[in-house]
């Protein structure tokens, strides 16, 4: 009961103008954090080969940042995937760089994120991403996957962004509301884990990550007002979401599987059995052994 009475209280339109007023501090506290650094980084990646490039936001696990890196490697050729770190554990952040650094993919590590909210923290990694680094860089292509969600075929994202603005999974506005329900019941978002898009297209867009709890959105919905409102829902191609069952240590689970291509495993495999950590080994077993190669040249298990 208490509970729930802390609930209602924080959800009084007075304590939800506080909170986000707290929200909007840190946000712009950390948009300004380490600009610099992005451009500088930007122009890095501007002096190798390829104009596309996908961006995942790392956190605290570095056996998926290491199985993301060989799956693109093998699956995704055309598109440069670059690392930005968010993780909160130092330990975490060594040993990503150190991954990345093994398999020649290009690392950034973001400055001290004070948002503790997972769903903000990563919509704001990925805000500061597109400010600091995309827009310097000018791709062609460029796109967020996100750190768990690995290609297990060969995917072309050039082809499938094609002259479209966009390219991504899909996620339609919940029907409830903390506040008011949109105008419309049409409105939806590219999930932030899943979203790509024609720089050309959008590069003069505030694009803003972030989720839009108010009109029933998760990561990314702050770009329904800005972007996905502003065009016909026809220019924008939307990805198709299945499902895979894996069979680990007698225990059976379903996962998702966006385009026939990418295997999500969600909450970086935190959730469901995962939780223990010889079924997080065993999965990442299965996934290798299965369509990466073998083990042998793996760099870390779980």
């Amino acid at each position: 009961m208490f509970k729930a009475i802390v609930e209602n209280f924080r959800r009084t339109k007075s304590v939800q103008s506080l909170l986000e007023l707290r929200n909007e501090i840190l946000y712009r506290q950390f948009m300004g954090s380490s600009a610099s650094g992005g451009q500088a980084f930007a122009k890095t990646l501007s002096e190798k080969p390829g104009r596309n490039y996908c961006f995942t936001i790392a956190f605290n696990t570095p056996w998926v940042i290491d199985t993301l890196a060989e799956a693109w490697r093998i699956f995704v050729p055309g598109t440069n995937l670059v690392v930005v770190d968010n993780s909160s554990n130092a330990a975490a952040r060594i040993a990503i760089e150190a991954i990345c650094r093994q398999r020649g993919v290009a690392y950034f590590p973001l400055p001290r994120n004070f948002e503790r909210n997972p769903s903000r923290s990563h919509g704001i990694a990925q805000t500061w991403t597109f400010h600091n680094i995309v827009k310097h860089l000018r791709p062609d292509i460029f796109g967020f996957i996100d750190h768990d969600c690995f290609p297990l075929g060969p995917v072309d994202l050039e082809k499938r962004v094609g002259r479209n603005i966009g390219y991504g999974f899909v996620l339609n506005a919940k029907s409830t509301y903390l506040y008011e329900r949109p105008k419309e019941d049409v409105s939806w978002f590219y999930w932030a884990g899943f979203c790509f898009y024609n720089f050309a297209l959008v590069k003069d867009v505030n694009l803003d990550f972030r989720h839009r709890l108010d009109i029933g959105m998760d990561t990314g919905g702050g770009n329904w007002p800005v972007l996905y409102s502003k065009h016909p829902a026809s220019e924008f191609e939307r990805a198709s979401s299945g499902s895979m069952k894996v069979s680990l240590q007698e225990k059976e689970a379903e996962y998702q599987l966006i385009d026939n291509a990418f295997f999500h495993v969600g909450g970086a495999s935190y959730r469901l059995f995962a939780k223990n950590p010889d079924y997080r080994r065993a999965l990442c077993d299965h996934i290798w052994k299965a369509y990466l190669g073998g083990v042998q040249d793996r760099l870390a298990s779980c």
